[in-house]
């Protein structure tokens, strides 16, 4: 009788054992997951922002190009314009 009861309190204690170890473990399985969830929501935050801001820039730098590409064209006709009245002074100049 010695010997069982000796058992069954060597087996309560492995299983109180047991217990505490899966409790402590499941308290930081918690906390990882609440970690990593806090991370995420962080992450997609910044991601967010970030490519709010990107967007941003980048529309800013099309209508840049915008603009300075209808300079341009605007620069072009005018040289345009203005070699063609050069050629058309040097003709007129030569026909005298």
């Amino acid at each position: 009788m010695k010997e069982h009861s000796a058992t069954v309190a060597t087996s309560n204690k492995v299983v109180a054992d047991s217990v505490e170890v899966c409790k402590f473990t499941t308290e930081k399985v918690d906390k990882l997951i609440e970690e990593s969830t806090t991370f995420m929501e962080n992450f997609q935050t910044t991601f967010n922002s970030n490519t709010t801001s990107a967007n941003e820039a980048l529309k800013s730098l099309v209508f840049l190009f915008k603009t300075e590409k209808t300079k341009l064209q605007e620069i072009r006709t005018g040289l345009k314009s203005d070699h063609e009245s050069f050629q058309a002074n040097i003709s007129s100049c030569e026909a005298v």
